[in-house]
């Protein structure tokens, strides 16, 4: 069945709430949920329990300075999680976090209705003819390199804006995407913050956001990041949760779509103070 990511963007006040699975092993943020298929799930059950719209499931860890892993390892770690997740939550919306179009091909098989392609369509094109023949979701995550050397001065150097040139190349992939015949109402931007871009581009990047595209129709992750930790000081991932919620809630204020995160329940928690503040201000207006 088609799958309408506009609907769903368009059926919420604020933005949706994308919350992270890691099935890969090796997070740099996870603990013994993302080790198993079975602790994955129960992850997953309980984001979706939290107030999480989305499910993004990952096999592979892209962060900076990750090794790749083989197609065969990725496919045993993302597939029985997606299976079991669907099968105790068939509502559950999916997206497979990938670069390779034969975990694509096996995710839209069982279920998934979108595919977040952190490679940007550059190491396998081939997935948006598939999402297009699925009639499914893409999300376009700017990256440049591998996670190998993404950090770069080769990869994390741009000539003029930051946001002008992430926006020209996102752009461009779109544009591909579309030629492939994936709708563009099912296309999602997402800026890459912390691939190839160090802190400083990073926050340059967050006040640019607007001149990517339009705020509704883009996804931003920020969660436990290391730009945070290079302003705060803290060097856990896990202890970034306050520095996370304060850009997430910027982000949402600012009217981005979704919002990729690990901790759902507290922005969740936090997005439903801030539609109570934001009705009472206007009550009192009135």
């Amino acid at each position: 069945m088609a799958f309408d990511l506009s609907f769903l963007l368009e059926s919420r006040p604020s933005a949706l709430i994308m919350g992270i699975v890691n099935s890969t092993g090796d997070s740099f943020s996870e603990k013994a949920a993302g080790s198993a298929p079975d602790s994955a799930v129960e992850r997953a059950l309980e984001l979706l329990q939290n107030g999480a719209d989305i499910l993004d499931i990952g096999g592979e860890s892209t962060r900076p300075g990750a090794t790749k892993i083989s197609i065969e390892k990725e496919l045993d770690r993302v597939i029985p999680v997606l299976e079991k997740i669907k099968h105790f939550r068939p509502d559950a919306i999916c997206s497979i976090d990938t670069r390779h179009s034969e975990v694509a091909a096996a995710a839209l098989a069982a279920g998934a209705e979108i595919i977040n392609d952190v490679s940007m369509l550059r190491e396998s094109p081939e997935i948006a003819d598939l999402v297009a023949r699925h009639d499914a979701a893409l999300i376009l995550s700017h990256s440049r390199g591998t996670p190998e050397n993404m950090m770069t001065d080769e990869f994390c150097t741009y000539s003029g804006s930051i946001a002008g040139v992430v926006a020209k190349e996102l752009n461009n992939a779109a544009e591909s995407a579309r030629r492939s015949g994936v709708k563009a109402e099912n296309i999602l931007l997402d800026p890459g913050i912390g691939f190839a871009k160090n802190p400083g581009q990073c926050w340059e990047l967050l006040r640019d956001l607007e001149k990517i595209a339009p705020l509704s129709g883009m996804l931003v992750g920020v969660s436990r990041k290391s730009f945070l930790g290079e302003l705060t000081g803290e060097t856990v991932p896990a202890q970034r949760g306050g520095a996370t919620l304060a850009v997430e809630l910027d982000l949402a204020e600012r009217g981005v779509g979704i919002i990729r995160t690990h901790a759902v329940k507290e922005l969740h928690q936090a997005l439903m103070v801030m539609d109570k503040l934001n009705k009472i201000k206007n009550l009192e207006l009135i």
